[in-house]
């Protein structure tokens, strides 16, 4: 009874319900064919087709999983520094005794990349700035985080001007050119690495720097197997599917500018 509850309940609640509206529009329009035309009826009828692709789990894996699946975790035994990218943060909102926090992405980054800090004893550089005036650098609300979690102050590398990926990347360009690092351990979202890896094997490739990929904050079960909650219309499938599609357009305008 509780799955067919939720079933129902996923039609009556964004993005369900836009769908379910969608369907109503393209039967009228398929009813009303004489009046508005076939083509009102066929385009309906594939926005709602779309839409619902979009926001299941079938849709989000088939843009997803390939990027998820671009880069394996590799080994940090080799790496000088543990780079981690900034994923949003939120300014003044309160932390305690502090105030601007790290959006869900961001901490998931910074609590792996912690862990990997003290595993193996490395340094972490956090690569991001404030990119809207209401907000907050993201690298120094990660800085405090980290000083928190007891990684002390100069095992920590902050980079605060950069707000895209490609200004990360040229920015930890120079930070790693400076400091002498020439192996990279490079720390992101599994949705994000594939974009990522593109610009940092280009600006830290040019100076020789080998770049390491170790994927993050996974979103979706490689391994999962068919079952009905993925026909079900959903809005984490719904963020995936468009996060996934932000990389694919990242990826094209990068090559463009080439």
């Amino acid at each position: 009874m509780i799955y067919v509850l939720k079933f129902i309940a996923a039609f009556l609640l964004p993005p369900g319900l836009f769908v379910l509206l969608g369907i109503i529009l393209s039967i009228y329009l398929w009813r009303k064919r004489q009046r508005f035309g076939g083509l009102a009826f066929r385009l309906s009828a594939c926005l709602t087709l779309l839409l619902y692709l979009s926001c299941t789990l079938i849709g989000a894996k088939l843009l997803g999983q390939p990027l998820e699946n671009s880069y394996s975790q590799q080994q940090p035994a080799a790496a000088q520094v543990i780079v981690v990218l900034g994923g949003g943060s939120v300014g003044s909102v309160p932390d305690g005794t502090e105030r601007g926090g790290l959006m869900s992405t961001g901490a998931a980054r910074l609590l792996t990349a912690a862990r990997l800090a003290k595993q193996h004893s490395l340094p972490v550089l956090i690569s991001g700035g404030q990119v809207f005036s209401d907000g907050v650098s993201e690298a120094l609300v990660a800085e405090r985080i980290l000083l928190q979690l007891g990684l002390p102050q100069e095992q920590i590398i902050v980079e605060t001007k950069a707000r895209t990926t490609k200004e990360n990347a040229a920015y930890t360009a120079a930070i790693c050119h400076e400091r002498g690092y020439k192996n990279v351990l490079l720390l992101t979202s599994a949705l994000h690495m594939r974009r990522s890896m593109q610009f940092f094997d280009e600006y830290l490739g040019k100076q020789g720097i080998k770049v390491a990929a170790y994927p993050c904050d996974y979103t979706l079960n490689p391994k999962g197997q068919f079952n009905p909650r993925w026909l079900v219309p959903q809005l984490q499938a719904f963020d995936i599917t468009c996060m996934a599609l932000h990389e694919y357009v990242g990826m094209a305008g990068a090559f463009l500018q080439r």
